[in-house]
């Protein structure tokens, strides 16, 4: 297990922190006001994302084992990418073909932006997010590690080359909508050369009993990503209405920063998950999961104060802008924040496991409304500062809630596991 996590984390981490490795030349070639924009569509386009896959990943990465012939996989699989599409064009045709988008953009946006010249942009973005993740998935599920590694490998090197190549070129340009472009161009680009490896298995037949199976288990997930949508958007939907790009900027900064701690435990969970669920023994779960969240949280606390210090170092020797100093004052909050985001998962694996995903729906309702009451009213107040805060309080929420929820089902589980005499 540990040479398998070993093999594919190595090469997807560096794909996820390349962008936070060449910061500093990102910050040079863009101004702080681009800079905060750009943040502000990405977070906007990985948070609609999240909801957008409809929690259809969920049923591969729970069946894909469950089938023992290729046939059958191949029909959960043609299943899944069936209802993804028709459930996905029936959202986003409409949305786009009665320009209920511009309605959307003006709730969301309170500086003004010239979101015509992003349509597009920000279309093929969401689009290509999505089927990203859900080929990562797959490609993880399946165990296809070399192919995996090398699709990660390509993103690193074509998509930072070409964007760094472009900005510079076409630095007289919107350079928030030439990174834009250039990224998900690439990336559109890659996933088309790879998808063929997905496309092998299928089997063209649509099975309703999976369908159902499978919407069982995803419309609960999809619904926790819609309250996520507030829980994990708010301080930044806030902090438009009430700051500005500029100091938007050095937030998003400093939540790219903190970001390594997510984006690690990202890969590793996306490498951990089909693990967890080959895995039927609920005892050997729970003592696995119970280490891994030890180890984890020493980890991503090591990891936490050596982003502070290399922050430090790199603002002290002028490497990025001393503008951005503010996101020194920032970050120890973001850090904390996101070890809490990042362990949380270890627990909600279990509700997969357990098939009751419908739990997730109802906790994500009740920290949703955490989060917006101590956004509304600690935001206009602290700014930035107040926006740490609460994302703090309610990733603490989420992690004490499933925490005490999964502690009661594995109990509830263990005593219901007959007893062999010997």
């Amino acid at each position: 297990m540990i040479n398998r996590l070993f093999a594919v984390l190595s090469i997807d981490i560096l794909v996820k922190l390349a962008g936070v490795i060449l910061l500093p030349v990102y910050l040079r070639l863009m101004t702080q006001d681009e800079y905060g924009l750009y943040g502000y569509l990405l977070s906007i386009i990985f948070t609609f994302s999240v909801v957008l896959n409809f929690g259809l990943y969920i049923p591969i990465s729970k069946f894909y084992h469950d089938f023992e012939n290729e046939e059958d996989k191949g029909r959960l699989l043609f299943t899944i990418f069936c209802l993804l599409a028709v459930i996905l064009t029936l959202v986003i045709f409409p949305i786009y073909f009665f320009n209920w988008d511009y309605i959307l953009v003006k709730i969301l946006f309170k500086n003004q932006i010239h979101y015509a010249e992003y349509r597009g942009s920000v279309l093929l973005a969401l689009i290509v997010t999505i089927g990203n993740f859900m080929l990562t998935n797959f490609l993880f599920t399946s165990e296809k590690i070399r192919q995996l590694k090398q699709y990660n490998f390509l993103r690193i090197i074509c998509i930072n080359i070409l964007a760094t190549t472009f900005l510079f070129i076409l630095r007289n340009h919107d350079r928030v909508r030439v990174r834009l472009e250039t990224t998900y161009l690439v990336e559109a680009i890659l996933f088309l050369s790879f998808v063929f490896i997905f496309i092998k298995e299928v089997r063209t037949r649509f099975s309703r009993k999976i369908a159902l199976a499978g919407l069982k288990l995803a419309i609960p997930v999809m619904m926790s990503a819609v309250f996520g949508i507030i829980i994990n958007f708010s301080d930044k939907f806030f902090l438009e209405k009430y700051g500005s790009f500029k100091e938007m900027s050095y937030y998003y900064l400093a939540v790219s920063c903190a970001g390594v701690i997510p984006m690690i435990f990202a890969s590793f969970q996306n490498a951990w998950l089909p693990l967890f669920l080959k895995e039927k023994d609920l005892r050997k779960n729970v003592v696995k999961t119970n280490k891994l969240i030890i180890r984890l949280f020493v980890i991503f606390a090591v990891l936490s104060c050596s982003i502070q210090i290399f922050v430090w170092i790199i603002l002290s020797l002028g490497i990025i802008q001393s503008k951005y100093h503010e996101t020194l004052y920032i970050l120890p909050l973001l850090l904390i924040s996101q070890i809490l985001s990042a362990l949380t998962p270890l627990y909600t694996n279990y509700l997969v496991y357990f098939e009751k995903t419908h739990v997730v729906s109802v906790t994500g309702l009740f920290v949703c409304c955490v989060s917006l009451g101590l956004s509304l009213f600690l935001i206009p107040r602290y700014g930035v500062y107040g926006a740490g805060a609460v994302s703090i309080a309610s990733n603490a929420c989420y992690f004490a809630i499933y925490y005490f929820i999964i502690r009661f089902y594995i109990q509830k589980k263990i005593n219901e596991i007959p007893v062999i005499n010997p």
